[in-house]
């Protein structure tokens, strides 16, 4: 019944390795945290017209394009702040709690 199947001792090979997993989530979070200033724009400009650009945390979470975008939006709002790309008062966000915290994009000197 196996005649002609041949047997290999051989281990299968992981198609991914979990540094290549790591560059891939790293990759990814870099993205969200490029796009993040254009999506705060985006909303805070509909939201309020004053400048920094900033909107609220509640506006941002609620938004549909955010919400099919980003795959964890305060784990990427908490990086994106570490990195000096944006500010908001205090360490975590939570949706109903913290929705009229406003977030503010840090203008970059190049």
């Amino acid at each position: 019944a196996l005649a002609g199947v041949v047997f290999s001792t051989k281990k299968a090979s992981r198609t991914s390795s979990s540094a290549d997993v790591a560059k891939s989530i790293n990759a990814r979070l870099d993205a969200e945290i490029a796009r993040l200033p254009a999506d705060i724009a985006r909303i805070g400009s509909a939201e309020d017209a004053g400048s920094p650009e900033r909107c609220s945390f509640g506006a941002l979470f609620d938004d549909e394009e955010i919400q099919n975008h980003y795959e964890a939006l305060v784990g990427t709002l908490k990086s994106a702040k570490r990195r000096g790309v944006i500010n908001y008062k205090g360490q975590l966000l939570l949706k109903g709690m913290h929705d009229e915290v406003m977030i503010e994009v840090i203008e970059k000197d190049d």
